[in-house]
């Protein structure tokens, strides 16, 4: 790929990843009016939502598991940085 393409590519993909470009204008009006708390509870909520999810996925994928072995498995997962 050609520098000029590369950074062609490279910004239309930046404005692609802009909130406008994927939310509906509703949400998006909603969460720039929200205040602070408001922000930080919706963000603490995905948060439980995704942890929810990992869970599901790690009982389902490790049968094996205790509840104490998958609840270690899920705080290992939430502070790395892979998935």
């Amino acid at each position: 790929m050609s520098s000029s393409a590369h950074t062609d590519f490279a910004a239309a993909s930046q404005a692609d990843l802009r909130t406008e470009n994927f939310l509906e204008p509703r949400l998006v009006e909603l969460y720039r009016a929200a205040t602070p708390e408001k922000k930080l509870a919706m963000v603490a909520q995905l948060n439980r939502t995704l942890q929810g999810l990992k869970a599901v996925q790690l009982a389902a994928d490790r049968p094996e598991l205790s509840d104490e072995q998958r609840r270690i498995e899920l705080r290992r997962w939430w502070l790395a940085d892979w998935d």
